[in-house]
C-alpha cells in the first residue's frame, strides 16, 4: 500500500492508496460524478446514502459521513474541526489500513475526503466492497447460521480485540457473510484502538442485543440464544487472555 496524504487548498484535504486508485479530486466524492458515467450500480440507506460504484474493475462503496440520533436533525454531516488526521474519515481509513496488515477482515480504504470551512468539516470515504457479501442480518432472516458459522462470528470478533480495536456499534447489520462463508467486520466510525480487556465484553454485549432486539422485530429471524453460545465458543477460542 501506497498511502498518500495531499491538502488541495481551500480547506480540501485527501488520503488515498496510490496502488488502487489516481489522484482523486473532488468530483470523485460526489453523487453527480459516478452518476454522470452511469458507475453507480446500487446503494443503500442508513445515516444518508451509500453508494456502490464500479469503475475500472474495481467494485467501491462510497460513504458520505452522516451524523445519526437528534444532534443528526440538527447538524446533519456537519462535525467539529480538530485537525486533519483527527476527522473521522481519515481516522477511519488509518484504522482498516492498521486491520488490514494485521490479517483481518475488513474492508480494504481506497480514498478519504475532508472538506474544512472554519471549524466545520464535511467528510467521505470510499473502500472496496465485499464481493458477494451480505450482513447478517438478511442472511438470519432467510435462513440460519450453522454452528461453524457462529463459530467464525465469535472468532473475527476475536480477532479484533486481538489487535485492541474498539468497534462502536458491533451489531449485527455491521457483520457481514461473502459467498465463501468469510466473515468480514464493517463500519469502522468512530472506532478506536484501546488499552486493556475490561470493554470487550461490552462489544460481545452489544451483539448480543442487536440480536434479541432483531428477534422480536422480525416475524422469521433464524436465531436462538442457543446459537449465542456458540459465538462465545468462537470467540473464545481465539480472543487472546487477559
Amino acid at each position: 500500500m501506497a498511502t498518500i496524504r495531499r491538502d488541495l487548498g481551500a480547506g480540501h484535504h485527501f488520503l488515498y492508496d496510490s496502488a488502487i486508485i489516481g489522484e482523486p479530486s473532488i468530483d470523485t466524492f460526489t453523487h453527480e460524478y459516478w452518476q454522470f458515467q452511469d458507475k453507480i450500480v446500487g446503494h443503500a440507506r442508513g445515516r444518508g446514502t451509500t453508494l456502490f460504484i464500479e469503475h475500472d474493475n474495481h467494485s467501491w462503496v462510497l460513504r458520505h459521513f452522516q451524523r445519526g440520533g437528534l444532534i443528526g436533525k440538527l447538524l446533519s454531516d456537519q462535525y467539529v474541526f480538530l485537525g486533519v488526521e483527527s476527522s473521522r474519515p481519515f481516522e477511519e481509513f488509518r484504522l482498516l489500513s492498521d486491520m488490514r496488515k494485521e490479517g483481518l477482515n475488513v474492508p480494504v480504504p481506497v480514498a478519504a475526503r475532508i472538506h474544512r470551512r472554519g471549524i466545520i468539516y464535511r467528510g467521505d470515504l470510499i473502500t472496496q466492497r465485499i464481493p458477494g457479501s451480505q450482513d447478517l442480518h438478511r442472511v438470519l432472516c432467510r435462513e440460519p447460521l450453522e454452528q461453524n458459522q457462529w463459530h467464525a462470528v465469535g472468532r473475527a470478533l476475536a480477532a479484533m480485540h486481538n489487535c485492541q480495536v474498539y468497534h462502536h456499534d458491533a451489531n449485527i447489520r455491521n457483520i457481514m457473510m461473502d459467498d465463501k462463508h468469510a466473515i468480514w467486520l464493517i463500519d469502522f466510525d468512530r472506532c478506536r484502538k484501546r488499552q486493556g480487556h475490561q470493554w470487550k465484553a461490552g462489544n460481545l454485549n452489544r451483539l448480543l442485543r442487536s440480536l434479541l432486539k432483531e428477534k422480536e422485530k422480525n416475524a422469521t429471524f433464524h436465531w436462538s440464544m442457543d446459537e449465542w453460545q456458540y459465538c462465545l465458543d468462537g470467540y473464545s477460542s481465539t480472543a487472546r487472555k487477559a
